[in-house]
Protein backbone atom coordinates (compact mmCIF):
# COMPACT_ATOMS: atom_id res chain seq x y z
CA UNK A 1 0.00 0.00 0.00
CA UNK A 2 0.97 3.33 -0.64
CA UNK A 3 0.66 5.78 2.11
CA UNK A 4 0.00 9.22 1.41
CA UNK A 5 2.47 11.75 3.37
CA UNK A 6 0.41 14.31 3.54
CA UNK A 7 -2.45 12.18 6.04
CA UNK A 8 -1.39 12.07 8.90
CA UNK A 9 -3.34 8.84 9.93
CA UNK A 10 -1.23 7.12 7.61
CA UNK A 11 2.22 5.70 8.46
CA UNK A 12 5.51 5.64 6.59
CA UNK A 13 8.18 3.30 7.54
CA UNK A 14 11.20 4.45 9.19
CA UNK A 15 13.86 5.32 7.21
CA UNK A 16 16.46 3.02 9.66
CA UNK A 17 14.13 0.01 10.39
CA UNK A 18 11.20 0.34 8.18
CA UNK A 19 8.70 0.41 11.10
CA UNK A 20 5.63 1.89 10.50
CA UNK A 21 5.34 4.59 12.04
CA UNK A 22 2.63 6.58 13.60
CA UNK A 23 2.75 10.70 12.43
CA UNK A 24 3.24 12.81 16.78
CA UNK A 25 2.81 16.43 15.34
CA UNK A 26 3.19 19.10 12.53
CA UNK A 27 6.54 20.91 11.37
CA UNK A 28 6.38 24.92 10.63
CA UNK A 29 9.56 25.71 8.52
CA UNK A 30 11.37 29.13 9.00
CA UNK A 31 10.01 32.09 6.40
CA UNK A 32 11.65 32.10 3.98
CA UNK A 33 13.23 28.18 4.22
CA UNK A 34 16.99 28.41 3.63
CA UNK A 35 19.46 25.78 3.11
CA UNK A 36 23.19 27.03 4.30
CA UNK A 37 22.27 30.46 3.63
CA UNK A 38 20.27 29.74 0.33
CA UNK A 39 16.82 29.56 -0.24
CA UNK A 40 15.17 26.41 -1.18
CA UNK A 41 11.64 25.92 -2.81
CA UNK A 42 9.43 23.48 -0.44
CA UNK A 43 6.04 24.62 -2.44
CA UNK A 44 2.81 23.83 -0.43
CA UNK A 45 4.04 20.38 1.22
CA UNK A 46 2.80 20.08 4.25
CA UNK A 47 5.35 18.30 6.72
CA UNK A 48 5.09 16.01 9.36
CA UNK A 49 7.09 14.33 12.20
CA UNK A 50 6.94 10.67 12.98
CA UNK A 51 8.63 8.87 15.70
CA UNK A 52 9.21 4.99 14.84
CA UNK A 53 8.67 2.75 17.88
CA UNK A 54 11.58 0.41 17.48
CA UNK A 55 14.33 2.71 17.30
CA UNK A 56 12.99 6.01 18.22
CA UNK A 57 14.26 7.65 15.66
CA UNK A 58 11.78 11.24 14.57
CA UNK A 59 11.93 11.78 10.94
CA UNK A 60 9.93 14.63 9.01
CA UNK A 61 7.73 13.71 6.07
CA UNK A 62 8.09 13.59 3.59
CA UNK A 63 11.39 14.06 3.19
CA UNK A 64 13.60 16.54 1.56
CA UNK A 65 15.59 15.70 -1.37
CA UNK A 66 19.12 15.20 -0.72
CA UNK A 67 19.79 16.39 -4.28
CA UNK A 68 17.81 19.44 -3.71
CA UNK A 69 19.72 19.76 -0.28
CA UNK A 70 23.20 19.03 -1.43
CA UNK A 71 22.75 21.92 -4.56
CA UNK A 72 22.03 24.48 -1.80
CA UNK A 73 25.43 23.27 -0.25
CA UNK A 74 27.31 23.55 -3.27
CA UNK A 75 26.24 27.33 -4.16
CA UNK A 76 26.18 28.28 -0.71
CA UNK A 77 29.05 31.55 -0.44
CA UNK A 78 31.68 30.85 1.74
CA UNK A 79 30.37 33.67 4.41
CA UNK A 80 27.73 31.98 5.36
CA UNK A 81 30.29 29.54 8.15
CA UNK A 82 32.50 32.11 9.79
CA UNK A 83 35.85 31.76 9.08
CA UNK A 84 37.38 32.11 12.62
CA UNK A 85 34.42 30.86 14.86
CA UNK A 86 35.03 31.26 18.21
CA UNK A 87 36.77 27.55 19.68
CA UNK A 88 35.38 28.29 23.19
CA UNK A 89 31.67 29.75 21.82
CA UNK A 90 31.74 26.38 19.19
CA UNK A 91 33.05 23.78 22.26
CA UNK A 92 35.70 23.18 20.25
CA UNK A 93 37.87 22.76 23.34
CA UNK A 94 35.17 20.08 23.83
CA UNK A 95 35.20 18.20 20.86
CA UNK A 96 38.96 18.27 20.87
CA UNK A 97 39.44 16.63 24.52
CA UNK A 98 36.85 14.17 23.63
CA UNK A 99 38.49 12.84 20.02
CA UNK A 100 41.65 13.03 21.96
CA UNK A 101 40.41 10.63 24.95
CA UNK A 102 39.50 8.27 22.26
CA UNK A 103 41.58 8.17 19.52
CA UNK A 104 44.22 5.40 18.96
CA UNK A 105 45.57 6.99 16.09
CA UNK A 106 45.95 9.76 13.75
CA UNK A 107 44.34 9.98 10.59
CA UNK A 108 40.79 11.84 11.32
CA UNK A 109 38.23 12.51 8.85
CA UNK A 110 35.83 14.98 9.15
CA UNK A 111 32.50 14.26 7.07
CA UNK A 112 31.09 17.62 6.11
CA UNK A 113 33.88 19.49 7.37
CA UNK A 114 32.92 22.97 5.97
CA UNK A 115 35.51 25.61 6.17
CA UNK A 116 38.06 23.19 8.11
CA UNK A 117 38.05 25.45 11.14
CA UNK A 118 37.52 22.80 13.48
CA UNK A 119 40.17 20.38 11.74
CA UNK A 120 42.78 23.44 11.90
CA UNK A 121 42.12 23.75 15.76
CA UNK A 122 42.85 20.11 16.45
CA UNK A 123 46.35 20.24 14.50
CA UNK A 124 46.94 23.72 16.21
CA UNK A 125 46.76 21.76 19.98
CA UNK A 126 48.71 18.54 18.19
CA UNK A 127 50.14 19.32 14.91
CA UNK A 128 50.84 14.95 14.99
CA UNK A 129 47.00 14.96 13.54
CA UNK A 130 46.34 14.03 10.04
CA UNK A 131 43.62 15.94 8.72
CA UNK A 132 41.20 14.75 5.78
CA UNK A 133 37.81 15.99 4.95
CA UNK A 134 34.37 15.70 2.99
CA UNK A 135 32.90 18.72 2.22
CA UNK A 136 29.88 19.14 -1.25
CA UNK A 137 30.48 23.34 -0.51
CA UNK A 138 32.49 24.15 -3.19
CA UNK A 139 33.69 27.55 -1.25
CA UNK A 140 34.12 25.79 1.97
CA UNK A 141 35.89 22.88 0.40
CA UNK A 142 38.39 25.87 -0.89
CA UNK A 143 38.87 27.63 2.12
CA UNK A 144 39.71 23.97 3.89
CA UNK A 145 42.57 23.44 1.58
CA UNK A 146 43.75 26.41 2.13
CA UNK A 147 43.83 25.80 5.60
CA UNK A 148 45.86 22.32 4.89
CA UNK A 149 43.20 20.06 5.26
CA UNK A 150 43.24 17.43 2.48
CA UNK A 151 39.92 17.67 0.52
CA UNK A 152 38.81 13.64 -0.51
CA UNK A 153 35.45 14.88 -2.09
CA UNK A 154 32.03 16.14 -1.59
CA UNK A 155 30.87 12.71 0.26
CA UNK A 156 31.62 9.19 1.17
CA UNK A 157 30.79 8.02 -2.44
CA UNK A 158 33.61 9.85 -3.43
CA UNK A 159 36.14 7.49 -1.14
CA UNK A 160 37.17 3.86 -1.94
CA UNK A 161 37.09 1.43 1.17
CA UNK A 162 39.49 -0.86 -0.25
CA UNK A 163 42.15 2.01 -0.60
CA UNK A 164 44.03 2.34 2.67
CA UNK A 165 44.38 5.88 2.10
CA UNK A 166 40.98 5.74 2.96
CA UNK A 167 40.93 3.92 6.04
CA UNK A 168 40.86 5.88 9.31
CA UNK A 169 41.27 5.94 12.83
CA UNK A 170 38.68 8.59 13.68
CA UNK A 171 36.06 9.85 11.84
CA UNK A 172 33.66 13.07 12.89
CA UNK A 173 30.43 13.96 12.22
CA UNK A 174 29.73 17.20 13.62
CA UNK A 175 26.29 18.75 13.11
CA UNK A 176 25.53 16.00 9.74
CA UNK A 177 23.53 13.11 10.88
CA UNK A 178 20.51 15.21 11.20
CA UNK A 179 20.52 15.68 7.38
CA UNK A 180 20.54 12.51 6.54
CA UNK A 181 17.79 10.71 4.48
CA UNK A 182 19.72 7.41 4.39
CA UNK A 183 21.28 7.15 8.35
CA UNK A 184 21.82 3.13 7.05
CA UNK A 185 24.00 3.88 4.45
CA UNK A 186 25.60 6.63 6.62
CA UNK A 187 26.81 4.60 8.76
CA UNK A 188 27.99 1.57 6.98
CA UNK A 189 29.74 4.05 5.11
CA UNK A 190 31.65 5.11 8.34
CA UNK A 191 31.92 1.82 9.98
CA UNK A 192 33.84 0.50 6.44
CA UNK A 193 36.43 3.69 6.53
CA UNK A 194 37.31 3.26 9.72
CA UNK A 195 40.86 0.87 10.97
CA UNK A 196 40.37 -1.72 13.28
CA UNK A 197 39.48 -0.52 16.50
CA UNK A 198 38.98 3.07 14.78
CA UNK A 199 36.25 5.54 16.49
CA UNK A 200 33.12 7.29 15.08
CA UNK A 201 32.44 10.56 16.69
CA UNK A 202 29.18 12.96 16.26
CA UNK A 203 27.45 15.43 17.76
CA UNK A 204 23.45 15.94 16.92
CA UNK A 205 20.50 16.69 18.41
CA UNK A 206 19.30 14.71 21.27
CA UNK A 207 15.40 14.50 20.95
CA UNK A 208 15.28 12.67 24.79
CA UNK A 209 16.07 16.95 26.03
CA UNK A 210 13.89 18.35 27.64
CA UNK A 211 12.84 21.37 25.33
CA UNK A 212 12.30 18.64 22.71
CA UNK A 213 10.15 17.29 25.23
CA UNK A 214 8.23 20.42 26.00
CA UNK A 215 7.56 21.53 22.07
CA UNK A 216 7.29 18.50 20.69
CA UNK A 217 7.72 18.39 16.47
CA UNK A 218 7.83 22.02 16.75
CA UNK A 219 11.02 22.65 18.10
CA UNK A 220 13.48 25.16 17.10
CA UNK A 221 16.05 22.40 15.56
CA UNK A 222 12.85 20.76 13.62
CA UNK A 223 12.12 24.11 11.94
CA UNK A 224 15.40 24.26 9.74
CA UNK A 225 14.80 22.01 5.71
CA UNK A 226 17.99 20.40 6.52
CA UNK A 227 17.36 19.01 9.18
CA UNK A 228 15.49 15.73 7.79
CA UNK A 229 15.76 13.05 10.81
CA UNK A 230 16.21 13.27 14.65
CA UNK A 231 18.20 10.45 16.78
CA UNK A 232 18.29 9.94 20.72
CA UNK A 233 20.72 7.43 22.86
CA UNK A 234 18.06 4.08 21.41
CA UNK A 235 18.41 5.43 18.11
CA UNK A 236 22.07 5.42 17.89
CA UNK A 237 22.80 2.05 19.93
CA UNK A 238 20.52 0.25 17.56
CA UNK A 239 22.57 1.82 14.63
CA UNK A 240 25.68 1.07 16.21
CA UNK A 241 24.54 -3.02 16.97
CA UNK A 242 23.62 -3.18 13.59
CA UNK A 243 26.83 -2.00 12.02
CA UNK A 244 29.19 -3.90 14.67
CA UNK A 245 30.02 -0.62 16.52
CA UNK A 246 29.40 0.06 20.44
CA UNK A 247 28.79 3.35 22.22
CA UNK A 248 31.49 4.27 24.59
CA UNK A 249 30.39 7.59 25.21
CA UNK A 250 27.77 10.00 25.55
CA UNK A 251 27.24 13.03 26.94
CA UNK A 252 24.54 15.44 26.79
CA UNK A 253 25.64 19.22 26.32
CA UNK A 254 24.51 22.57 24.25
CA UNK A 255 25.36 23.10 20.51
CA UNK A 256 27.25 25.95 22.00
CA UNK A 257 28.38 27.93 24.67
CA UNK A 258 26.35 31.94 25.47
CA UNK A 259 26.33 33.97 27.77
CA UNK A 260 24.02 33.56 31.06
CA UNK A 261 21.82 36.76 29.72
CA UNK A 262 21.23 34.31 26.15
CA UNK A 263 20.64 31.74 28.41
CA UNK A 264 17.81 32.65 30.75
CA UNK A 265 16.32 34.73 28.34
CA UNK A 266 16.01 31.82 25.64
CA UNK A 267 14.62 29.76 28.56
CA UNK A 268 12.10 31.77 29.43
CA UNK A 269 10.68 32.40 25.76
CA UNK A 270 11.02 29.10 24.87
CA UNK A 271 8.89 27.85 28.38
CA UNK A 272 6.12 30.56 27.54
CA UNK A 273 6.07 29.56 24.17
CA UNK A 274 6.10 25.40 24.60
CA UNK A 275 3.20 25.95 27.62
CA UNK A 276 1.11 27.95 24.77
CA UNK A 277 1.38 25.41 22.68
CA UNK A 278 0.19 22.52 24.71
CA UNK A 279 -2.32 24.93 25.72
CA UNK A 280 -3.39 25.77 22.70
CA UNK A 281 -3.07 28.90 22.93
CA UNK A 282 -5.77 29.10 25.54
CA UNK A 283 -8.15 29.15 23.06
CA UNK A 284 -7.11 33.09 21.97
CA UNK A 285 -7.61 33.17 18.36
CA UNK A 286 -4.95 35.26 17.03
CA UNK A 287 -2.74 33.42 19.77
CA UNK A 288 -3.55 29.94 18.53
CA UNK A 289 -2.91 30.68 14.83
CA UNK A 290 0.21 32.49 15.40
CA UNK A 291 1.26 29.37 17.13
CA UNK A 292 0.29 27.32 14.41
CA UNK A 293 1.85 29.17 11.79
CA UNK A 294 5.47 30.41 13.15
CA UNK A 295 7.87 29.12 14.54
CA UNK A 296 9.02 29.03 17.92
CA UNK A 297 12.23 31.48 19.24
CA UNK A 298 15.80 29.63 18.76
CA UNK A 299 17.32 27.97 21.84
CA UNK A 300 21.14 27.81 21.01
CA UNK A 301 22.05 27.61 24.63
CA UNK A 302 19.58 24.58 25.50
CA UNK A 303 21.61 21.47 26.62
CA UNK A 304 19.69 19.61 23.60
CA UNK A 305 22.59 17.95 21.43
CA UNK A 306 24.51 14.89 22.27
CA UNK A 307 27.99 14.43 21.53
CA UNK A 308 28.80 10.33 21.05
CA UNK A 309 31.53 7.71 20.56
CA UNK A 310 31.28 4.53 18.85
CA UNK A 311 33.74 1.88 18.85
CA UNK A 312 34.43 -0.45 15.85
CA UNK A 313 34.40 -4.01 16.89
CA UNK A 314 35.74 -5.98 14.25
Amino acid sequence: MNADPQDPTMTIPCPICQTPSPAIGPIVHNHPPTVAGVEIDLGDTVFTMRRCPDCALHYKDPPIPIEALVECYTNASSDHWEHDPSPRKRRFDDLAQCISAHATGKRILDVGCANGALLQYLRQTDPSWQCFGLEPGEAAAQTATERGITILGALFDDLDPENPEHQFDVIIAIDVLEHLTDPNAFMEHASKHLSQGGIFIALTGDTDAWGWKLQGSRYWYCNLPEHVVFYSRPTIEHLATKFDLELIDYTRISHMRSKVSRTVRDLIRNTIWGLCWRAKGFCIGPLRRSLATNPPPGWLPNRDHMLFVLRLMR
